[in-house]
């Protein structure tokens, strides 16, 4: 049985410690980082981007192709990955767009 499994259990880090601190300063409420955060911080964004991407994999029947629509159904199906929702919504045509505003009322925008 094959499985996708990327390498992170060595200790390296694959993402730059640079973005991630960024986007960690990004925070009001942050002052400083230590060296040891930042790492555990990193090491747990690659462990969430490695199940995910595990998830993926399962939920297409081992397909190795990672698309935004098998992210996409992950996030809607998936309980723990609800915090997610907004941020990687369901794409839907235009007509099907139309046909939800029309069943909620909102009739059509132009």
């Amino acid at each position: 049985m094959s499985s996708f499994k990327p390498k992170l259990g060595d200790g390296s880090i694959i993402l730059p410690q640079a973005r991630v601190k960024m986007i960690m300063k990004s925070s009001p409420d942050t002052e400083s980082i230590s060296t040891d955060a930042l790492y555990f911080v990193t090491k747990a964004t690659e462990f969430f981007v490695e199940h995910l991407a595990q998830e993926i994999y399962e939920s297409t029947n081992k397909s190795n192709e990672l698309t935004y629509k098998g992210l996409a159904d992950i996030v809607q199906k998936s309980d723990s990955m609800q915090f997610l929702k907004d941020m990687v919504p369901k794409k839907i045509t235009y007509k099907e767009y139309q046909e939800i505003l029309k069943e909620k009322g909102n009739g059509d925008l132009f």
